[in-house]
């Protein structure tokens, strides 16, 4: 069997971070520590050896012991079945995706879900240059005519149009008021309408992952997202925080905005993906 671990005993899958190498990756600590919206499901409540950790409106990852005879055998039903049900209650998310760290998950995986069909891709991880973003944000030549860069705050959020804002930050977020407290955000408005935002999704101590998307398909290519952006990273910067950019490889465009803003590329994992 495979359960749902309450959220005061997350802190039990702590040391599977360290046999899977991931003691440093910032969405599972964020979970753990209860700052960011997460699920852990696990093979035994009591001591953990397994888990798969749900990063809400993001993504999975599995840790832990890949072999575990309590666990595997039961992954396929508990992913098509419960998995599948938390999902779409929690984000009205559709797809599986789960970020691998090792070849033993990737052959777990294969053989779990070989009866369907699913695509292989890369995460990206990067790390800000920060000597060349101060250079390049000298060359950004402003918002266009008619649009208007804001810091996210609860009037923002309240204020928004078509509450874009609230819905995706609701997705990361236990609360706005966490969010305020944690995090941070840029946005650029057009008139009452949020048309794209740049905003810490998890937090864990100084390290903040970030989010950025372009809300309209017509409001692309028109530096809003780099606006906001560059704002964003303004304020990391001044704070001593730390920006993570990560982002599939078939992301082009997430992947040419972090190139464009120098963060450079460190580290990739492999993903696994289908629809439910």
């Amino acid at each position: 069997m495979i359960y749902k671990l309450n959220k005061n005993d997350y802190f039990k899958i702590k040391p599977l971070l360290e046999i899977s190498k991931r003691t440093d990756d910032i969405a599972l600590n964020a979970i753990i520590n209860g700052t960011n919206r997460g699920a852990v499901y696990v093979d035994n409540v009591k001591n953990p050896k397994t888990a798969l950790v749900d990063v809400i409106g993001i993504n999975s990852m599995l840790i832990g012991d890949s072999s575990n005879e309590h666990f595997i055998p039961h992954l396929r039903d508990f992913v098509e079945g419960q998995l599948k049900i938390d999902t779409y209650e929690s984000c009205r998310g559709t797809y599986f995706l789960t970020v691998l760290n090792d070849e033993d998950w990737e052959k777990v995986l294969e053989n779990t879900f070989s009866h369907r069909e699913y695509d292989w891709d890369y995460e990206l991880y990067y790390q800000l240059q920060m000597d060349q973003f101060h250079v390049v944000k000298q060359s950004y030549k402003g918002l266009p005519a008619g649009y208007t860069l804001e810091k996210v705050d609860c009037n923002v959020i309240h204020d928004d149009l078509n509450h874009t804002l609230h819905d995706v930050l609701s997705e990361v977020w236990y609360s706005i008021d966490d969010f305020i407290e944690y995090g941070f955000g840029y946005c650029v408005m057009k008139g009452e309408e949020v048309v794209s935002a740049c905003f810490s999704c998890t937090v864990n101590g100084s390290e903040h992952e970030i989010s950025v998307e372009t809300y309209d398909d017509d409001e692309m290519g028109k530096g809003l997202a780099t606006a906001a952006c560059i704002a964003y990273l303004e304020e990391c910067l001044r704070n001593g925080m730390t920006p993570i950019w990560s982002t599939l490889e078939t992301n082009v465009e997430s992947v040419r905005l972090a190139e464009k803003l120098r963060f450079q590329f460190t580290h990739k994992r492999k993903t696994f993906e289908f629809e439910f």
